[in-house]
């Protein structure tokens, strides 16, 4: 079996220090926590900030004073900037990352991923208009004309168009209203399509976007920043995982029914205090025998794998 181990205590946990083999020099947990807050903050401010700086170094300020097409054209570039970057947020934020998921923990994490995910949309929604308005006035045709001409003519629209298309259905089914109708398990599958919205969106800045063509070192920037995001998702979503299922030797002991709706699965493994596991946290689980094998399972840590030599992972769900 499969299992990601998240690396921060869910925010209802007792906070307990994390059991190690060898004795460490003891830092204080409260020392220790804000000082991984401080490192994710600090990220998000400084790629928020680089994306303002290449928008006013493009002239933003001065476009928006002139009015008219100009006007139009600098909103939809910034708009589109601030969209991206939000995108780059909602991938990098969900890998699974130990410098987000320490800083700022994994419920806090989920509730900016979708505050960052319905604010991105909109932003893409208004880089759109605002482009196609800009255009069209600068190119004396009508509004439908000068969207068919984005789409078909500029370098990498018709990919973004798809993407973007992908987006929208990700967005129309996470709203609370649409997802209530969907198994979870279908909501998942669909949400995945994010993933591949983002890809196809992300060339057509790189390739028709005037912040990126005017110097190389934005491109070099903006690429190494979503390549050590999908390499993130790689290492810490796939990778991980299975090197410490792997590892740890990790299968289920024992399933036992704990009242009308709770099951309790006794894991047991090699060397598991190894985990650094806590008390009170929660686990994602992937059975890999029968149906759904794909699905990941939220599991609460209620035993404490590196206390007194404890040979098993109690983990109960209700």
């Amino acid at each position: 079996m499969t299992v990601h181990v998240p690396d921060l205590v869910a925010a209802s946990a007792p906070s307990a220090p994390a059991a190690s083999a060898a004795p460490r020099r003891a830092v204080a947990p409260a020392t220790l926590d804000a000082a991984w807050h401080a490192a994710a903050v600090a990220f998000i401010w400084l790629t928020s900030l680089a994306i303002a700086a290449l928008w006013v170094a493009g002239g933003g300020v001065q476009a928006v004073l002139g009015g008219g097409a100009e006007s139009a054209n600098t909103l939809g570039r910034l708009t589109g900037l601030t969209s991206a970057n939000l995108l780059l947020y909602q991938v990098l934020l969900m890998a699974r990352v130990p410098l987000f998921e320490r800083g700022i923990g994994h419920d806090a994490i989920a509730r900016m991923h979708r505050i960052t995910g319905f604010w991105s949309f909109w932003l893409m929604l208004a880089h759109v208009v605002l482009l196609v308005v800009g255009y069209s006035q600068q190119a004396g045709v009508s509004l439908l004309a000068q969207a068919w001409d984005l789409a078909w003519n500029y370098p990498g629209m018709l990919l973004a168009t798809a993407g973007t298309l992908l987006l929208v259905l990700v967005v129309v089914t996470s709203i609370r209203r649409a997802r209530r109708r969907l198994r979870y398990e279908s909501w998942h599958l669909l949400h995945l399509y994010a993933y591949l919205g983002v890809g196809l969106a992300i060339p057509h800045m790189l390739w028709t976007g005037a912040d990126f063509t005017a110097h190389a070192w934005v491109s070099v920037y903006w690429w190494a920043l979503w390549a050590l995001t999908a390499a993130a998702v790689v290492v810490f979503r796939v990778c991980v995982p299975l090197w410490r299922s792997v590892r740890h030797g990790i299968r289920v002991s024992s399933v036992e029914h704990d009242g009308p709706r709770g099951v309790v699965v006794r894991m047991s493994g090699r060397a598991l205090h190894r985990l650094r596991a806590r008390p009170g946290q929660f686990f994602v689980w992937r059975f890999l025998d029968g149906r759904g094998w794909t699905r990941g399972h939220p599991f609460s840590l209620a035993a404490d794998p590196g206390r007194g030599g404890l040979g098993d992972l109690r983990a109960c769900r209700g």
